[in-house]
């Protein structure tokens, strides 16, 4: 699993940033012809407006054969995998039939919901010398509730900087790097994710003692291979979105950690196809620029089989298929839900960046992102990022906002050729977490990752 990110940006990259890259050949060739083969903001206007009649009747079913009747409801990366655009592209086979069933309601953790009612109105936007926008007075819940004017753009990404999670949640993770050959590369990881201030806990302060000065921090512990046993990524968010995020590496060679270059932001992850800012990031060094409400095809797994690495192609199978980690059908379904998308720009004033465009599908309904995309500087599609969600229990409310909840996690280098994929446990939280890792005030530190080997 990755954590947004694009965050897991958390846009979130989580599960397999302790992955050993395995680089493909860059692959070409396509079975249909793409609206554009280099950016442009029309890409997004051909999608379906929200407010238009367009729709798709649950029922149906979308295979290889119809998809071009559907592509108005589809992502730019799932438009091109069905086109065959890449090497890596949606198949024949009746695994990667697309059932669509009517929307459900999937509500915001309640105590979250509330709290952005209470403290919304106080939150307010400040423009910086460099151009960006800062958000100030976030006290907990969404800091905009409800995104609307001529800032709904940056307001939607700070929706997306400040997702709804619990305290604590924990898993086990396997992560597979896989080419263009189907070669494919497999580790586990040990996965923690704290939230310590804004928190919106039943029975929890807003803001925990030792949390002062940041709200999240994630912690990627190492299992397998054995060569890469207990090398441990720390990421530190501070809650000043002006402030560039905090990022340590444990390396038992060394038997010491590092701080990393906080410069480094478009560092591969441990060698994943994850970057820094795809994890902590700061939406003051954006331009960003609302595209429209649309409607867009989710995935949404079925709680039983999401945490199943069997269902996902070629994950658990001795192939790796044609996409791998494509959610095989009969696993979940797909509904059409309305999303916001937003056009993240570098600031010139900030120089150079890794990414010309990077493409957040915000889903307001549930506070959450779905899939991204990332552009690069000769304006070609690079990257994408695709989370599978199901359905999670947390204090009685069954949510798919949580962002770090994630069952399933891709991020795919379509010009490379390579794609790093997750599969997570089923993820304990707050209470059910082992006891070690309740240890927030301790684990969230950097001088706790020079006791992982003692």
């Amino acid at each position: 699993m990755m954590t947004p990110s694009f965050d897991r940006f958390r846009y979130g990259v989580a599960a397999t940033v302790g992955l050993i890259l395995v680089l493909g050949l860059s692959a070409a060739g396509a079975r249909a012809q793409m609206p554009d083969d280099k950016w442009s903001p029309d890409i997004y206007k051909h999608m379906a407006d929200a407010n238009s009649s367009a729709t798709i009747p649950p029922g149906t079913k979308i295979t290889l054969q119809n998809w071009t009747k559907y592509r108005q409801f589809m992502p730019y990366w799932m438009q091109a995998a069905y086109a065959g655009h890449f090497h890596f592209k949606v198949g024949p086979g009746p695994e990667y039939t697309v059932l669509v069933e009517a929307a459900q309601n999937y509500p915001w953790p309640r105590k979250w919901r509330e709290d952005g009612e209470k403290y919304g109105s106080q939150v307010k936007l400040v423009k910086d010398a460099a151009g960006g926008w800062i958000m100030k007075g976030w006290v907990a819940g969404p800091p905009f509730p409800h995104p609307s004017g001529p800032n709904q753009g940056i307001e939607d990404v700070y929706d997306v900087w400040c997702p709804y999670r619990p305290f604590v949640i924990h898993y086990n993770a396997t992560g597979w790097l896989i080419d263009r050959f189907g070669n494919k590369t497999s580790n586990n990881t040990d996965d923690t994710f704290y939230e310590v201030s804004h928190l919106s806990e039943p029975g929890m302060p807003v803001d925990l003692p030792y949390g002062k000065g940041f709200f999240y921090a994630a912690r990627f512990l190492v299992l397998t291979p054995e060569q890469s046993k207990y090398t441990t990524a720390l990421q530190i968010q501070p809650d000043d979105p002006s402030v560039v995020p905090n990022n340590y590496v444990f390396l038992p060679s060394l038997r010491r950690s590092l701080r990393l270059s906080s410069a480094a932001r478009c560092a591969p992850i441990n060698g994943t196809d994850a970057v820094n800012d795809d994890n902590v990031w700061n939406p003051p060094n954006y331009n960003a620029i609302f595209m429209g409400t649309k409607k867009l095809l989710v995935n949404i797994q079925d709680p039983d089989k999401a945490y199943d690495p069997h269902s996902y192609v070629g994950i658990a199978d001795s192939s790796a298929g044609d996409f791998p980690d494509w959610p095989k059908a009969g696993t979940g379904h797909w509904e059409l839900h309305n999303v916001d998308v937003i056009d993240l720009e570098w600031l010139p004033a900030l120089g150079s960046y890794c990414f010309s465009h990077r493409i957040f599908y915000f889903d307001r309904d549930v506070m959450n992102i779905f899939t991204a995309e990332n552009w690069d500087n000769n304006q070609k599609l690079w990257k994408m990022l695709w989370e599978k969600y199901a359905p999670y229990n947390i204090h009685g409310d069954s949510t798919i906002s949580a962002l770090d909840l994630i069952a399933a996690s891709s991020q795919l280098d379509w010009q490379n050729g390579h794609i790093t994929a997750g599969s997570d446990e089923l993820p304990t939280v707050d209470d059910d977490v082992p006891g070690e890792y309740k240890d927030a005030a301790t684990m969230t530190t950097p001088g706790s990752l020079d006791r992982i080997m003692k």
